[in-house]
């Protein structure tokens, strides 16, 4: 790699994003639905908050350790040993994340095009082609992720302006009718949507511009709550709660529902798979990559592409592991939460602890030699 800062602006901004934005959004108004009713964009805009000030705390804990790639962060502020085992538990849960993602991805390209083909050969495709996309090392990822970004959001863009006319704002009244118990339900299924903004940890070093990082994460975080706040009130504005929340993948469904009189598109099938392949991907490769860096890191490797095989065996077995799409969504409810929780609130408070006492220790000991 010729310059270590690389990434610009916009190339850190487009990357959070389309890691952030997943596959999970074409059932998240459901899941929503079913917690808090008519109020889920309102739990959606909490969630965004909540998760903008655990970016920040990222962010803060990468610059305190002056940019370092996660491996020497993870050992120098844990030992060498133990930052080696906290790393590998942060790989075990990306892998763990897009594995869950791809049978997802799987189990809807089955349902709508690939009905015969079996699961098995679907998964070692997908990781094939994950595997060709990251062997480009981290720039030529950044640059995909640039692409991806106007690939995944100016087709949206058009087919959410093409249901304005199927929208009654009336179904998303009344608002504030729910426990608070419910909100914190909901508030706790919003936050987990969010996960990918964690792989900063991998792209902050390498950003050109160190000042303009805490502004990029306010408008990645900012973004991707406000279209995730419009896919909740555009599902609950043309379905109703009741609906929505009854259907396993609503955001598909409001895209195959548009009709136009005299178009050249008849069926939407074909847009609703592009869009399902390219928003999984991005959050795929980028995830796959990271996890093949650290690897690579830990075991003192040459090459991201002898530590992403290390790894294969490990998402094809994960991915493979449940039966049927229930027990999917509840595994990827349970294992992705306990995970989560060490990742996104633990580590990075962690750290910022240990760096604290540390900066109060050099303190101590410089007014002592005075």
């Amino acid at each position: 790699m010729i310059n270590k800062n690389f990434i610009t602006s916009y190339g850190l901004f487009s990357t959070v994003v389309v890691t952030v934005v997943g596959i999970g959004i074409f059932a998240y108004p459901s899941e929503l639905a079913a917690i808090v009713g008519n109020d889920g964009w309102i739990v959606t805009l909490l969630a965004g908050f909540i998760a903008y000030v655990l970016a920040y705390l990222i962010y803060k804990v990468v610059k305190i350790n002056n940019f370092n790639k996660f491996l020497n962060l993870m050992e120098n502020n844990f030992g060498k040993i133990f930052g080696g085992i906290l790393s590998i538990i942060f790989v075990a849960y990306t892998t763990f994340s897009m594995s869950i993602g791809m049978r997802s991805f799987v189990e809807v390209i089955k349902m709508y095009l690939l009905e015969k083909t079996p699961t098995e050969f679907l998964i070692v495709v997908t990781i094939i082609t994950g595997s060709y996309l990251i062997r480009g090392e981290i720039d030529n990822l950044v640059k995909f992720n640039e692409i991806a970004f106007g690939i995944m959001f100016l087709p949206i863009i058009l087919i959410l302006l093409l249901t304005l006319n199927h929208l009654d704002f009336t179904n998303i009244f009344p608002i504030f009718n729910n426990a608070p118990i419910n909100y914190l339900k909901g508030m706790n299924a919003a936050v987990f949507t969010f996960t990918g903004f964690e792989l900063m940890y991998l792209f902050l070093p390498f950003v050109k511009n160190k000042a303009g990082i805490k502004k990029c994460i306010l408008k990645s975080i900012g973004f991707v709550t406000a279209f995730y706040t419009i896919i909740v009130i555009f599902c609950i504005a043309i379905f109703s709660k009741a609906q929505t929340e009854t259907l396993l993948w609503p955001t598909i469904t409001m895209v195959k529902s548009i009709s136009i009189p005299g178009a050249f598109i008849e069926r939407w099938e074909g847009i609703v798979m592009a869009m399902w392949i390219i928003f999984y991907f991005t959050t795929f490769i980028n995830y796959y990559y990271f996890s093949a860096d650290i690897v690579k890191d830990v075991f003192r490797l040459k090459d991201v592409k002898l530590s992403m095989l290390i790894i294969v065996p490990f998402i094809y077995a994960i991915a493979m592991y449940p039966q049927n799409i229930a027990e999917l969504y509840e595994m990827g409810r349970t294992g992705t939460h306990a995970f989560a929780v060490y990742v996104l609130i633990v580590l990075p408070l962690l750290l910022l602890l240990i760096n604290k006492v540390r900066g109060n220790q050099e303190r101590g000991g410089e007014q002592n030699e005075t």
